[in-house]
């Protein structure tokens, strides 16, 4: 009798390992027919006039922190800006342009105080470093 039973209680366990390996089966069917019928996700780049836009507010940010570095005579009146290029520091209103003569390159990493890059208080010089000659000006 025990034999029968053993036999019994295999058939009912074999049975369940099939309904588990088929549904199983066909889960992984189903994920496979979605991952291959549904469409891939493709990023826009942003349109032209948001890139423009942008490249004259990096511009114009590098220009008035150029401006002020100028207004302190810490670099030449002839240094340019070397990119429109605006690196956004870990402080919130703190940016870091690149500028250049033909001898030096410059780090100018200034805090925006306002709006207004008109006004010559709205850019509060932060560092300027020469590359490969150290730090020139660091605010405390």
């Amino acid at each position: 009798m025990t034999d029968q039973a053993n036999v019994t209680g295999l058939r009912r366990e074999w049975i369940a390992a099939r309904i588990f390996a088929a549904l199983g089966s066909a889960l992984l069917i189903a994920v496979a027919v979605v991952a291959i019928l549904s469409p891939p996700k493709i990023v826009a780049p942003p349109p032209a006039r948001n890139v423009a836009m942008q490249r004259q507010l990096a511009q114009a940010l590098c220009t008035a922190g150029l401006a002020s570095a100028q207004g302190f005579a810490l670099v030449p009146s002839y240094t340019k800006l070397a990119s429109d290029l605006v690196q956004v520091g870990s402080v919130k209103g703190r940016y870091t342009c690149f500028a250049q003569t033909d001898a030096a390159r410059y780090q100018i990493t200034f805090d925006l105080m306002c709006r207004d890059l008109n006004k010559p208080k709205c850019v509060n010089l932060y560092s300027l470093v020469q590359d490969g000659g150290g730090t020139i000006y660091q605010r405390r």
